[in-house]
């Protein structure tokens, strides 16, 4: 998926601003690694599959949550 579309998925879940986009190739597949600003100050990282827009990692932030990968 192209990164505007990537970006577009993440916002509607994860609010925050962007202030960080690597595209890497990890375990045969593309990551999108997103860092991102969120309102109350705290950074988020996220790991996104750049194929289907499925985040497969969330770290960092208020309410850390982690994704299990598929």
């Amino acid at each position: 998926m192209p990164l505007r579309s990537i970006l577009g998925l993440v916002e509607r879940d994860t609010p925050g601003q962007v202030i960080e986009v690597e595209l890497e190739r990890a375990a045969g597949r593309w990551i999108y690694e997103l860092k991102l600003l969120a309102a109350d100050g705290s950074i988020l990282e996220l790991e996104v599959d750049a194929r289907d827009g499925t985040v497969l990692k969330r770290k960092g932030g208020r309410g850390t949550r982690r994704e299990s990968k598929k």
